[in-house]
């Protein structure tokens, strides 16, 4: 009622009503009273209530009530401000237990209501004239695009760390997509402040959007200037801004964009750098585990291998697409991650972790596992499926263990008590006394692995047993064959006078050919077995039936020209020879079985009789 005008002075009573129950400590039903009249006096809530109803009004009815909305918004927030500022003024007492609560909220219920009515532009002037906080107007900072100047405003304040929380209170009430950008522009000073909050509102809008990798340059800034810190720490030349020290910030932002879908190599690798640079190695050796899978291709990596060191020209290549397809199924840099745990002298559990998820460097595993583990060599000897890989493995324990010993006869029976034992861990299938031997010292005693060298020679003894046994065997089954071979040489088949043609139907002996005759009765000439087998052979039997075709005729060609000039016996005897041979291995082809009652009957059950089409079913 203070600053109203004499033109809607009208609206008085209506005002007082409605004003009443806002102002505490008045009755609601004494509108006339002294002491409502001199509350409203003091106060504009009676016209704001009124500019509140009118601004509804004209919201309602018209369309295009922007222009009007803020007419009556500018105004409207000038009178709040007014009451907040009329609130600071007042006594303790008084500031406390009335008027402030009161005009906050409605200040803030009323920007929250009509923030999509009026200009914002317009009233972010009237905020910032009345040094109005930064997390008041972050609303309308957002709606004007002005979140930068709120951010500003914020971080401005000489409580630097409150400060940062407002800026990211700011940012957190905002779009994803009008805070972005500031959310890169001030990541470094927010960390600097604030670290665990900034993380925290980092992994927050990290599903809407926020770049990690993006944010990962000021995390590493941030990590930079903490071991900075740390090193000048109390020195004359540390820096007046507030900084605040958290190693776990970084960490965390890094574990939760992961737990979150994040996929960046980038992130990965820093998150791994930040783990090998503590001192606990269990953080590290968890996140390896669960990252980085054993190498499948273990198991078979040492052909490729042997293929290399024999003259192979695709073991190393085909090594190398190994591991390129394992690096696209982890996003962890595992080349990387070994270099800088291998780098800091440390955390050799996780690099023999590492070591597993590549494929083919077992060893390489189980040589570093036995300068810190000698029981996680042993576990990862047990666990390769490869024979030859497993006794090389084994060797090397063995070895090692030999090698751990000293000179005198107290540390060489120490030696062979540790060789005997790698013995009995690996098992008899694997390694025996006389593999272990050349690693055992000069002036070991044979009392203390005499029961491995009995064992040995029980497993020698019944080996050559078995080898004796199989060597009967093969003898019997060789008589067998060679008796076998002697019957069938002796085994003739009769065949007609006027025995036909299975194909052709001509007769035998008249044809003037080779033919064939089958146990089965039937007699077929070379010319019609061959036209009938010819669409059953495999492209190489074709091949090979035509090389010899033409190596029959080429050599018969020859030995008839060498008969006219009269050649030498031991030239007959090889072109004999070799047609023999030839010959041979012609009938192994097409007459291997006959073929009206063999496989080749049985593969055409389903083909048509094509000479006769009349029968043909269609």
């Amino acid at each position: 009622m203070a600053q109203c005008p004499a033109a809607v002075m009208p609206f008085a009573d209506t005002a007082i009503r409605l004003a009443l129950p806002m102002l505490k400590g008045v009755e609601s039903s004494s509108k006339n009273s002294p002491r409502a009249n001199e509350a409203l006096a003091s106060s504009n809530l009676a016209l704001i209530t009124y500019l509140q109803d009118n601004m509804k009004t004209a919201k309602s009815k018209n369309d295009d009530s922007s222009m009007i909305c803020t007419i009556l918004g500018t105004w409207l927030t000038e009178l709040h401000l007014q009451e907040r500022d009329r609130g600071g003024t007042m006594g303790k007492r008084q500031q406390r237990q009335s008027t402030p609560p009161v005009n906050h909220a409605l200040l803030h219920q009323f920007l929250s209501s009509f923030v999509r009515d009026m200009d914002a532009n317009a009233i972010t002037h009237v905020l910032a004239s009345h040094d109005i906080s930064a997390v008041e107007s972050a609303g309308y900072s957002a709606a004007a695009n002005n979140i930068g100047a709120a951010v500003n405003a914020a971080l401005s304040s000489e409580d630097e760390k409150n400060g940062a929380l407002d800026a990211l209170r700011v940012l957190n009430d905002s779009p994803i997509e009008k805070a972005e950008p500031y959310y890169y522009k001030y990541a470094l000073t927010l960390l600097s402040r604030a670290p665990m909050s900034a993380a925290k509102s980092f992994v927050a809008r990290f599903t809407e959007g926020l770049s990690d990798t993006k944010l990962l340059p000021s995390f590493m800034h941030y990590e930079q200037r903490r071991k900075t810190k740390s090193v000048n720490k109390g020195g004359l030349n540390a820096p007046v801004a507030t900084f605040v020290n958290d190693e776990n910030a970084s960490i965390r932002y890094m574990e939760g964009v992961i737990k979150l879908g994040s996929q960046s190599r980038a992130i990965y690798n820093y998150l791994t750098s930040l783990y090998a640079s503590m001192e606990d190695e269990g953080p590290l050796f968890r996140f390896i585990s669960a990252h980085v899978p054993p190498a499948t291709a273990s198991a078979n990596a040492s052909s490729p291998l042997k293929s290399n060191i024999c003259g192979g020209s695709g073991g190393v290549a085909h090594l190398l697409l190994i591991h390129a397809n394992e690096e696209k199924q982890c996003p962890l840099d595992k080349s990387y991650a070994l270099r800088t745990i291998l780098r800091t002298g440390r955390h050799f559990r996780s690099a023999v972790k590492l070591y597993m998820g590549f494929s083919g460097m077992r060893q390489q595993a189980v040589e570093l596992a036995l300068k810190v583990d000698p029981s996680l060599a042993r576990e990862l000897a047990r666990q390769s499926q490869d024979k030859d890989e497993t006794k090389r493995l084994w060797l090397m324990i063995a070895r090692n263990a030999a090698a751990n010993g000293g000179t005198s006869s107290c540390d060489g029976k120490a030696v062979v008590s540790r060789v005997v034992n790698v013995l009995k861990d690996c098992g008899p299938d694997i390694l025996s006394i006389e593999d272990v031997l050349p690693f055992l010292p000069d002036f070991a005693q044979i009392d203390q692995f005499k029961d491995e060298i009995c064992d040995a020679l029980a497993q020698y003894s019944s080996k050559i047993e078995h080898y004796l046994k199989e060597m009967n065997e093969c003898d019997q089954t060789c008589d067998a064959l060679r008796e076998e071979l002697s019957r069938l040489r002796s085994v003739g088949t009769q065949v007609r006078a006027d025995a036909r043609c299975a194909f052709t139907n001509k007769y035998i002996l008249d044809a003037g050919e080779p033919f064939y005759a089958f146990p089965s009765g039937y007699v077929v000439l070379e010319t019609a077995l061959k036209n009938e087998l010819m669409p059953h052979l495999n492209e190489k039997q074709i091949n090979r039936l035509r090389f010899i075709e033409k190596e029959l005729a080429r050599i018969r060609d020859r030995s008839i020209v060498k008969v006219s000039d009269g050649r030498r016996s031991y030239e007959e005897a090889k072109a004999e020879y070799e047609i023999e041979e030839l010959q041979n291995e012609l009938d192994g082809i097409i007459a291997a079985e006959c073929p009206l009652t063999g496989s080749v009957m049985v593969d055409s059950i389903d083909h048509g009789f094509s000479d006769d089409e009349e029968d043909e079913f269609v």
